[in-house]
């Protein structure tokens, strides 16, 4: 018998917007590693290019892994090249000869990480049900990125695709390692959660960028 598969959504289908072309390969490569790690998964749920409403905003998750005593948000930083991140948390990436200053990706995931929370606690039943889950996020750079640490070293929420499952392993590992009590989400509502989301999900409206 085949095991059930555990990608809850896949990607909306790309309604060829040229800007968008490069991005959606990017999108559709970490799916495609998601998908053959954790397709036949019973511990790990994942769901893609997730958009919900959260009050007047929207949160915009590109691929969100729900594990027994959590959720991992993965955010794809899509700037190629050179990136160097300084000691006070700033991000900057070398181009035209000059370095610019980018958004901080880990800051931009935990915002859109909250959003989701702040979503889910409106509709849980039990109230603080979420506070006693991880919520965590990762940035996934593209294999070609040449990213420069300070010296103070690396750090854990960032990684490379090819990185990615060992990463998200390490961190599900290190989550149960450290639960005062068996994890929190069984299989059954994670299936919950999914199906609701999944259900919450708005596809972003034409020449809206979902990448």
């Amino acid at each position: 018998m085949l095991l059930p598969t555990m990608i809850f959504k896949e990607l909306d289908l790309f309604r060829g917007n040229p800007c968008d072309v490069d991005a959606r390969l990017e999108a559709d490569k970490l799916a495609y590693y998601l998908r053959r790690f954790y397709r036949r998964s019973h511990a790990v749920d994942v769901l893609n290019g997730l958009h919900v409403q959260s009050g007047q905003s929207t949160a915009r998750i590109d691929h969100l892994l729900m594990h027994a005593h959590g959720l991992l948000v993965l955010l794809r930083e899509p700037t190629r090249g050179r990136i160097q991140v300084s000691l006070d948390g700033n991000w900057l990436c070398w181009a035209a000869g000059t370095w610019r200053q980018l958004r901080s990706p880990i800051t931009h995931a935990y915002v859109q990480a909250l959003l989701l929370k702040s979503l889910l606690d409106l509709r849980v039943k039990q109230k603080g049900f979420f506070d006693g889950l991880e919520l965590d996020v990762l940035v996934v750079l593209d294999d070609s990125c040449e990213l420069q640490w300070p010296d103070s070293g690396s750090l854990v929420e960032v990684c490379k695709r090819e990185e990615v499952f060992e990463r998200c392993e390490y961190r599900f590992a290190q989550c149960a390692s450290q639960a005062l009590r068996p994890g929190a989400l069984t299989q059954t509502e994670r299936q919950t959660l999914g199906e609701f989301l999944c259900l919450a999900h708005r596809a972003l409206a034409y020449g809206a960028s979902a990448w």
